[in-house]
């Protein structure tokens, strides 16, 4: 019996042989609409591939027959049988961050009211190029700088070589750069995330306080002096005293309290009828 692929590489003589590889050697790919680089060293490392789910065929051959390449992205899973398909980690992950809350202890040392300060951060772990950075949330009059804490880059791990989200793990601890955040509690995408990967976080703790935090609460629910009332006024002013301004007492129970209104007024003078919204905001501190 003759092969048929001994036949001369015309048209219509022998059936097409998809190939799958054509070895022509190149750095750079397309694979799946994307432009990886396929050859490591060149930039930084190989581009990581993860698992994802394939989207919806929306092929329409119509009633002319299927190409060469159409044919060989059948054979290689292209079509609905195979429920997953290979992406690049940033176009696969893009916009996806895991957040973590925790905290680590600071010494005071040129203070006699307090000995330690504990310092709330943000951990943010980018899973498109699996970097991380730390922010700490600003607090008034703490009298130390705050804000970015960690720029973003890829934070080396205890045991070397980096960071990876199965590391960050509610209660544990995060040693990086000579501190120890101790993570507290973590977001709901970040817990549904661990759930879907078949690693559950633990519950939520409480964070630690300090006597810097303690003051400032007690700051705000006890009042050094006694409430000003009219009773007091009346007395001081029958003494011959209490020329105070009259908006004061007003401002100091009311001052930074706002109420909003959200409102619509509907322009009957314009000839497209216009619809404005507006925002209504009454300053209670002084009316």
């Amino acid at each position: 019996m003759v092969s048929m692929m001994s036949l001369p590489n015309m048209p219509s003589s022998r059936p097409p042989v998809l190939k799958e590889r054509y070895h022509k050697p190149q750095t750079w790919n397309i694979k799946n609409n994307q432009r990886i680089e396929q050859k490591e060293g060149l930039t930084h490392e190989k581009t990581k591939f993860v698992k994802a789910v394939r989207p919806v065929e929306t092929w329409r051959a119509g009633s002319l027959p299927d190409s060469a390449t159409r044919e060989a992205f059948k054979k290689s899973g292209g079509e609905a049988g195979v429920e997953q398909c290979e992406l690049p980690a940033w176009d696969a992950f893009d916009r996806h961050v895991l957040r973590f809350h925790g905290y680590f202890k600071e010494a005071v040392v040129e203070s006699n009211l307090e000995n330690y300060r504990v310092r709330n951060v943000i951990i943010y772990y980018y899973l498109e190029d699996d970097t991380c950075h730390i922010i700490e949330p600003r607090q008034d009059n703490s009298g130390i700088p705050q804000g970015q804490l960690i720029r973003r880059h890829r934070f080396p791990a205890p045991s070397g070589g980096y960071l990876k989200p199965e590391d960050l793990r509610v209660g544990s601890d995060l040693q990086i750069y000579g501190r120890c955040i101790h993570i507290t509690d973590c977001d709901a995408f970040t817990r549904a995330y661990y759930e879907q990967a078949g690693l559950e976080q633990a519950p939520v703790e409480q964070s630690d306080s300090d006597p810097f935090n303690q003051t400032r609460e007690a700051m705000k629910v006890n009042c050094a002096t006694a409430p000003r009332t009219y009773e007091k006024i009346y007395r001081e002013v029958m003494l011959g005293g209490g020329h105070i301004n009259a908006d004061m007492q007003q401002f100091l129970e009311n001052d930074r309290k706002v109420l909003r209104f959200f409102a619509i007024m509907d322009d009957l003078q314009t000839p497209q009828f216009e619809r404005r919204p507006f925002v209504i905001l009454f300053f209670l501190a002084d009316d």
